[in-house]
């Protein structure tokens, strides 16, 4: 227990003192992995397809506020859609400007959540999203859960019909992609639920006065996502996509319970339950301290050189010279 409070103390106390430098990793790191995922499976444009060109811009990317860095990646991704058709590029820009007059109308902090999450789809893993941001954010995140969640079922809808596209013989619009992919399509609402619920129950929990409510509110949000999905997959027998649902819960669950052990640092044993009144009302207060560990303090002793025998031998010596001379000077 101990040593993984003094790990978490370390690890925070590295973090603090090098935060500038991390952030700009963080948001190259970001950046990079996110034209990866965008060229690997909407890479339509042939310019943004070599691999110096991301690695370019995810180096300029570093020394950007972090508002912009969405804002990037999002016209990384629009390119790709403007060069597989320009009605999608344009129905894409306009889910993106919707999301943001919505993030701003609810407060939402979390913007990435609109980019990151139809990128996560790629990658299997978006489930992270809504309880990392329940986690961490407010109520007004929901919306940029909503929004990606949408957006991501969009980019979803557009990958399959790509060949469709392409093919200069096939008639499919915008129009088609939108009904076939999304508002027809069952497992887009079972989706949508999924994500939302996620974010809900996470963020409930984690406002609870349970103990270890990061904990629970991590552990039964995912629980809560997975069952929807599951339920939705064997109800549309589409049992070939339970695997990367196992797969990416997991995922979830790690980064979740990683998050919370490294913000949430509540020592449940030494709870205590204070009450008093005042004129108007009586006061029931549960008090939970906060785990800390003392700073070691280090006592330096100065050892002085040589050897102290020696050393106080010759002050002996040297006093007894000294007291005989005055002796015989009275003699």
């Amino acid at each position: 227990m101990s040593f993984g409070i003094q790990f978490r103390e370390n690890l925070r106390r590295f973090l603090s003192q090098n935060d500038r430098v991390l952030e700009r990793i963080l948001k190259g790191l970001m950046a990079f992995v996110s034209f990866m995922v965008i060229n690997a499976n909407f890479g339509y444009s042939t310019v943004l397809n070599s691999l110096w060109l991301p690695i370019m811009v995810a180096i300029l990317c570093a020394f950007i506020p972090g508002s912009a860095l969405s804002l990037v990646v999002i016209v990384y991704l629009l390119i790709h859609m403007a060069s597989l058709q320009a009605d999608i590029a344009l129905v894409a820009a306009l889910l993106f400007g919707v999301a943001y007059v919505f993030t701003n109308i609810y407060q939402g902090r979390i913007y990435y959540n609109v980019i990151g999450i139809p990128l996560g789809y790629q990658l299997r893993i978006p489930y992270v999203f809504p309880v990392l941001s329940a986690l961490l954010g407010k109520s007004g995140e929901v919306i940029t859960v909503i929004c990606g969640s949408v957006i991501a079922y969009y980019l979803k809808s557009v990958k399959e019909h790509a060949a469709q596209i392409i093919d200069n013989q096939s008639n499919i619009s915008v129009s088609d992609i939108l009904m076939d992919g999304m508002l027809s399509n069952t497992m887009f609402y079972v989706f949508m639920t999924a994500m939302v619920a996620a974010f809900l129950v996470t963020y409930v929990l984690r406002c609870s006065t349970v103990s270890h409510a990061w904990v629970w509110g991590s552990v039964v949000g995912v629980s809560v996502e997975f069952i929807i999905l599951l339920a939705g997959y064997l109800i549309l027998n589409r049992e070939s996509q339970i695997p990367y649902l196992i797969f990416g819960n997991l995922v979830t669950l790690l980064l979740a319970l990683g998050t919370s052990y490294l913000f949430f640092d509540l020592d449940y044993t030494r709870t205590e339950k204070v009450q008093f009144e005042d004129d108007d009302y009586y006061y029931y207060v549960t008090a939970v301290p906060k785990v800390r560990i003392e700073k070691e303090s280090i006592e330096v002793k100065k050892i002085t050189e040589g050897n102290p025998s020696a050393r106080n031998a010759k002050m002996n010596f040297s006093d007894g010279k000294k007291e005989g001379k005055e002796v015989n000077g009275v003699e």
